[in-house]
């Protein structure tokens, strides 16, 4: 049986109402388009495994991915030293903490089938651009410690929270990007990308209206957002 043969089945499992698996391809795509505005190998931008679990994957989830051919699997082996990722092929269904996934080839050809809120957005272009709610960007005033989009508060901080406080006091300063360095400082003997990745799911939770999607690139070095059009108040979207 060939990809063509089991597509409609793959698109109903991956885009057929299942949470989890809509943030976890939706993660996968975005890492591909990076490596492809980057000019190097899908593998440079490989997907951790734990990244796919707190996206709500299961093993078992995962090796249907990899079973149905939609996503390639390896275990990372990069050193200090070395100039790039560096992975060792792994034939059989087995994870381990390091294994990443990337899409394969038949996985990439259902990206045109995806709904349009599951396409990965162009990495060259800020994801205000590619929202039905284009032209809107963030605004995080520092005084008031208050996140906005336009009129709407997306999130209000009534205790100091230093980390999420200077990654958005970055974004700010940079005008919005569509990513950004860490900026986090990292003390000696603290593990950055743990540190990094927890500072971006605090900064998803507990949103007024869920309007900003905060979220690494794959490498844990970089932090991205995403307006997400479905969580706009009611007023707001007939406005």
């Amino acid at each position: 049986m060939t990809s063509a043969d089991h597509e409609p089945a793959g698109i109903v499992r991956i885009a057929g109402g299942s949470g989890k698996f809509e943030r976890a391809f939706l993660r996968l795509a975005q890492a591909y388009s990076y490596s492809q505005d980057a000019h190097c190998s899908a593998w440079e931008f490989a997907v951790e495994i734990e990244s796919l679990v707190a996206d709500g994957l299961t093993n078992s989830d995962l090796r249907w991915l990899v079973n149905q051919g939609y996503v390639e699997h390896a275990v990372e082996i990069t050193r200090r030293c070395d100039c790039s990722r560096r992975f060792q092929p792994w034939w059989n269904l087995g994870f381990s903490k390091r294994t990443c996934f990337v899409l394969s080839e038949p996985g990439r050809h259902l990206l045109p089938l995806l709904p349009p809120h599951m396409r990965p957005f162009p990495p060259d272009l800020p994801p205000s651009e590619c929202d039905a709610n284009r032209g809107q960007v963030p605004l995080w005033n520092h005084d008031r410690r208050v996140l906005c989009v336009g009129d709407v508060v997306v999130k209000r901080f009534r205790v100091p929270s230093p980390n999420q406080e200077t990654i958005l006091a970055a974004f700010q300063e940079e005008a919005w990007p569509t990513a950004i360095d860490d900026p986090l400082p990292c003390p000696a003997g603290r593990d950055s990308k743990r540190r990094l990745r927890s500072t971006v799911q605090s900064l998803n939770a507990n949103q007024k209206n869920r309007l900003l999607r905060f979220r690494g690139d794959g490498t844990g070095t970089r932090v991205l957002w995403e307006l997400m059009s479905n969580g706009w108040p009611q007023s707001a979207r007939q406005a």
